[in-house]
């Protein structure tokens, strides 16, 4: 098992307890109604739009801003994999898969990381690792998928993720063993395909791991991870960044947070004018996380981390956040309370003010010893809509998804049938979808589902 999957496993085993029993519904008595919502539009029935899928199989999907959408899949095949994939208008029917890739192995291969990009211009990107090395396939404006470009053709990568600015400039970002330790790498490319060189972001001094991306419309980039210092030798932990302006060339590495015995999951957003915004997890013990924020300016600093759950919860972790455009910006989590259940809370910073006291949108389920879904946010770059969703507790009439228009109220909401959502995805014009696996009878098999808000 490789260092930082150990370390993850460890943090879970610590952190997270078994609910065994939780009696009634969570109320949610600070949620305002939004009549515009009310009145308005309503998640639709969910639609199978993929009969059969290895449980295996991994998926990743993307929105551009006009709501068409791409779903990208690697499945097994006879004699290796393949990755394959499909188009959406928002609200039409998916197109046939398409194989951009196809694997060839006389044993088991395991495509991995698989990560999707839609930008404005029409252009996408997928990338996926297979072997430890790192593989991307662009597309043009036209939808013809290029042949896949290897990266790296080898080195356990983990952890990658290719992000395209509204031209269709991209990045992409992973995490990878070498010897001593593991350092997290990145490599750009125009919009007309021309490749730059894979740059190491972290010093070789420390062990980094669990990237996270963002790039904005304009092309510039965030790269944050997580690091143990002395080459992967253990906590104490710390969140660092690299940035990149648009066109340019990637800064030194900077520390986001400080150094504390617990600091886990870090995530990242970008707003328009290049304002980055990091939240993440951290505590002196395994039993007492907080979850805190910090900002960086376009070209500036980071300022020091500010504390944005303000309870002392038995345990919180499993961050998201997401930035509109003009600088709103919110961040979901996941909180445990004194009897075990496991909650959703919200908060948001409105553009150039603080944060917000955080929201209980609902309760999460359990899976194991686990959350089923980290609750991640998403938010449509126009500010129309921003959508928390999850894996619900105690099934029909609880919230599985939290939906906030505008600067509004959020409003809790139920997804026919109160599914265990997997991926949140908003586009401008208040429009959102979420997807879903369920299963078909099929051994090793399951469903794809998906509803849209509209």
């Amino acid at each position: 098992m490789r260092k930082e999957n150990a370390m993850i496993s460890i943090h879970w085993l610590l952190s997270r307890r078994l609910q065994s029993a939780f009696a009634g519904t969570v109320l949610i008595g600070s949620l305002l109604v939004n009549p515009l919502a009310m009145s308005g539009a309503v998640w639709s029935n969910g639609v199978v739009f993929a009969q059969s899928v290895p449980v295996a199989a991994p998926n990743a999907f993307a929105f551009n801003p006009a709501g068409q959408e791409l779903w990208v899949s690697a499945p097994g095949v006879t004699g290796g994999a393949v990755v394959q994939v499909a188009q959406r208008s928002f609200g039409g029917g998916w197109g046939s898969p398409t194989t951009i890739a196809t694997i060839h192995s006389v044993g088991f291969v395991s495509v991995q990381n698989l990560s999707v990009s839609f930008s404005a211009s029409n252009r996408a990107v997928a990338a996926w690792s297979v072997g430890g090395g790192v593989q991307i396939a662009l597309r043009s404006p036209a939808g013809v998928w290029q042949a896949p470009i290897s990266l790296v053709p080898s080195g356990d990568a983990s952890g990658l993720l290719a992000r395209l600015d509204a031209q269709g400039n991209g990045v992409a970002a992973w995490a990878r063993n070498t010897s001593p330790g593991s350092v997290v790498e990145a490599v750009t490319w125009t919009a007309s395909g021309a490749l730059g060189p894979v740059v190491q972001l972290s010093p070789s001094a420390q062990g980094a791991f669990l990237p996270e991306l963002a790039v904005n419309e304009n092309g510039t980039a965030i790269v944050v991870w997580q690091v143990a210092p002395s080459q992967d030798a253990g906590s104490p932990y710390q969140v660092e960044s690299a940035s990149r302006p648009a066109g340019g060339s990637w800064g030194a590495a900077s520390a986001v947070s400080p150094v504390v015995p617990q600091t886990w999951s870090p995530q990242v957003a970008l707003d328009g004018a290049g304002n980055a915004t990091a939240v993440w997890e951290e505590g002196s013990s395994a039993n007492n996380y907080h979850i805190h924020a910090a900002t960086q300016l376009a070209g500036g600093a980071w300022s020091g981390s500010i504390q944005i759950e303000p309870m002392n919860w038995y345990v919180a972790g499993q961050t998201s956040v997401a930035a509109d455009a003009a600088g709103n910006v919110t961040a979901s989590w996941v909180v445990e309370d004194a009897d075990g259940a496991m909650l959703i809370h919200a908060a948001t910073r409105p553009a150039g003010g603080s944060w917000g006291a955080p929201a209980n949108l609902g309760q999460l389920t359990l899976n194991g010893s686990a959350p089923n879904l980290t609750p991640p946010v998403t938010a449509a770059r126009d500010g129309s809509i921003t959508v928390v969703g999850w894996a619900a507790y105690g099934g029909t009439g609880n919230p599985n998804v939290a939906v906030r228009l505008g600067s509004g109220q959020w409003v809790p909401m139920v997804i026919p049938g109160n599914p265990p959502l997997t991926d949140v995805l908003a586009a401008n014009k208040a429009r959102a979808s979420v997807i879903w696996s369920k299963g078909n009878g099929v051994k090793y098999h399951v469903s794809l589902v998906q509803s849209d808000y509209q």
